[in-house]
């Protein structure tokens, strides 16, 4: 019987708050829409205590703000992980060594190809890396000095 209205409860506000939090966020973010879902989706979850709240609209838009922040900041980071992987004009390739180069990072095992990733891709730190991967930093410094040392052997330059 709580949870039924308690429902009901959540259902009226999401219908008096969600457009006017929409027109609000739009005008800063295209991503809004799905920001707004996703808080939302947190406030239906925690509805019982969140409608205690004095301003729940007020939670439900900072919650969409730090979403719509976090999108942005982890967009930020994939352009620059790819201005960073700029590839060459088509002149400029060395198909063999890019093949190569991929064939090699390829072979190495799991913890080594995700501490490169993270790590030179990413722009992550050791220490976040390791957390990202559940690791310490020094086993993502020994996973990248192993990744090296391997790319290294792989990648050699031998004259035939």
């Amino acid at each position: 019987m709580v949870a039924a209205a308690s429902a009901r409860q959540f259902e009226t506000f999401f219908e008096a708050e969600y457009p006017r939090l929409l027109r609000v966020l739009s005008s800063a973010d295209l991503s809004a829409a799905d920001a707004l879902q996703e808080a939302f989706a947190k406030a239906a979850l925690a509805w019982p205590r969140i409608s205690r709240y004095e301003d729940p609209a007020g939670w439900v838009r900072h919650v969409a703000v730090r979403h719509m922040l976090d999108e942005r900041r982890s967009s930020r980071r994939k352009q620059a992980a790819i201005e960073r992987l700029e590839v060459p004009e088509p002149d400029d390739v060395d198909r063999d060594a890019t093949l190569d180069l991929a064939d090699a990072i390829g072979g190495l095992p799991t913890q080594q190809r995700v501490a490169l990733s993270l790590f030179y891709l990413g722009g992550l730190t050791s220490t976040e890396t390791g957390e990202a991967m559940g690791i310490s930093a020094g086993a993502v410094r020994f996973h990248l000095h192993e990744a090296r040392a391997r790319l290294r052997e792989r990648l050699e330059v031998r004259d035939d």
